[in-house]
């Protein structure tokens, strides 16, 4: 039987002085303020942990000491709720069901904390900083906040998507949805959580109550709240937002390790077949500086399924990572993550069904010249190798790519586009990424002493005759040797591959707005094209 969160009257709220010249709560239209700035008003103090096995009169004694005790560790100072991380939590006087929710939160090192939503544990906050603990292997604070902490481990939202959290002295927002059971969290505008199942935590045989209220946990450190406010969702609204975003099934195996690093992992989904099946091979972007493995795929992912196709994507190292691993030049670790895992993919393709000559790679920004290298680059299988798969081949049967920058070459870029600002990190040139565009100018004048790297990492500079074939999309058209409006994703990076692989007699496809020669429209449609046509 689910646990029953008592309805209580509320008291007589306490003001803070500071909190007098706090600013009347602005919430967002449609929404209504949950938090007024000023005092205590709508909340009350409750631990749901502290009386989930207690009956009669010690339960009703130990609510009552709840409620006493709750102004006494929360507080209101300058229009923000304040904890010290201990107490009963900050736990709202209505009960609430389909929500849309919005807050803000800072914290500080060492605490950790989460979003109880109908009175069920949780949307977690964490120290972003910690390191991974193998002694404690339900916990993953270096993945980030906002996933569904209480979920089932190697189930999609349980971690979150990407890491977005803020550093310590900033404000993180956090955008919950809630409809019925399955949830979606966007933290700093970043969707980290799509769509997955809240269980229900105090009783697992029965789904999330249909109301309930929202509660803000405290934990192991200061943590401040502020802008909480919500907007309830009707029927009929709930019920076309699920329609139009049906869920995401769980991966068929989970976090499978290609390599020794916390981020050398893979997803792999399984499509029903009773013959060997084509993959998708899914690279996310990012900059090689953030990202998840969700990123861009979810459009994919159910009519790749449905069409037959099993589809991996693929974790790597990013730049400060494969920096921190002494990788030189640092774009090498995302690129050779993105090979070694392919060679780890092809060597299961008994255990998991799959078809090795029938494999595409995809993806968008860093991650589609990720999948262009792989399409280009010489087969980096070793045959005399003694490990199995090393031996394991690298190339493709083609790519489709949205967004990709096809050279790593600051002349090329430069020409292509004058304020091209994009590439210096690969090569070790942006150590801060807030002087991007100086250090391109860094990046330009060092060309000379990187010219075998472009040679060997540019997309551009590898194409030769017996590459596979290529699609590239891009939203806006070219406008070559102009400034562009986002000079890292412009079709002039297209054009200029999509010659140079004519002259190679490389096949390339370019989709942009009023693109000639009627382009297939889509990633999604090329891929099912070139991995559902028999081979000759």
């Amino acid at each position: 039987m689910a646990m029953r969160l008592p309805r209580l009257v509320p008291f007589l709220c306490v003001v803070s002085l500071s909190a007098l010249g706090a600013a009347e709560p602005a919430p967002p239209k449609g929404f209504r303020a949950l938090f007024n700035g000023h005092d205590l008003s709508g909340w009350h103090g409750l631990n749901p942990h502290a009386v989930a096995k207690l009956q009669g009169e010690k339960r009703a004694a130990n609510l009552a000491q709840q409620r006493a005790e709750f102004p006494q560790h929360w507080r209101v100072e300058k229009g923000e709720l304040v904890n010290a991380g201990t107490g009963p939590y900050a736990t709202t006087d209505e009960e609430f069901g389909d929500i849309e929710l919005m807050l803000e939160y800072q914290t500080v090192a060492g605490a950790d904390s989460g979003i109880y939503l109908r009175g069920n544990p949780q949307v977690q906050i964490w120290d972003v900083n910690q390191r991974f603990d193998p002694a404690k292997p339900d916990r993953h604070p270096n993945k980030g906040s906002g996933g569904l902490f209480n979920n089932p481990q190697k189930t999609l939202g349980r971690d979150p998507i990407l890491v977005a959290d803020k550093p310590f002295g900033q404000w993180n927002k956090l955008e919950i949805r809630q409809l019925g059971a399955r949830t979606w969290v966007t933290l700093n505008t970043r969707l980290v959580v799509e769509g997955a199942v809240m269980e229900n935590f105090w009783d697992k045989t029965q789904p999330l109550p249909a109301r309930g209220p929202i509660m803000l946990q405290t934990h192991g450190g200061e943590i401040r709240w502020r802008n909480i406010s919500v907007r309830e969702i009707g029927a009929a609204e709930a019920q076309k937002y699920l329609t139009a975003h049906p869920p995401l099934p769980n991966p068929t195996a989970y976090d499978v390790a290609y390599g020794p690093h916390p981020k050398q992992v893979l997803h792999f989904w399984k499509a029903e077949s009773a013959k060997p099946t084509p993959l998708l091979f899914f690279i996310h972007g990012g900059g090689w500086m953030s990202g998840g493995r969700l990123t861009g795929l979810t459009s994919l992912l159910p009519a790749m399924l449905k069409a037959g196709i099993s589809v991996v994507s693929v974790e790597y190292r990013f730049i400060p990572e494969a920096t921190a691993d002494k990788v030189v030049p640092p774009v090498k670790g995302p690129l050779h993550d993105a090979a070694h895992a392919l060679q780890l993919v092809r060597s299961r393709a008994a255990e998991w069904n799959l078809d090795k000559t029938r494999i595409a790679a995809s993806g968008s920004s860093a991650g589609a010249c990720s999948s262009l290298w792989l399409a280009f680059h010489p087969d980096l299988a070793d045959p005399q190798s003694a490990d199995p798969i090393a031996r394991e081949s690298t190339r493709l049967l083609a790519a489709a790519v949205t967004g990709a920058q096809t050279t790593l070459d600051p002349q090329q870029m430069k020409e292509w586009t004058p304020n091209s600002r994009y590439g210096g990190h690969a090569f070790g040139f942006m150590a801060d990424p807030a002087k991007r565009d100086s250090q391109f100018e860094e990046f330009l004048a060092g060309r000379e002493t990187i010219l075998p790297w472009i040679a060997e990492y540019s997309p551009y500079a590898l194409v030769t005759a017996d590459d596979p074939p290529v699609y590239l999309y891009y939203p806006a058209p070219p406008a070559l040797g102009q400034e562009q409006k986002d000079p890292t994703h412009t079709a002039n990076f297209g054009v200029k591959l999509q010659e140079h692989c004519k002259a190679a007699g490389v096949a390339c496809e370019l989709f942009y707005p009023d693109a000639p020669g009627s382009p297939t429209p889509t990633v999604q449609e090329y891929l099912l094209k070139k991995l559902t046509t028999p081979a000759k």
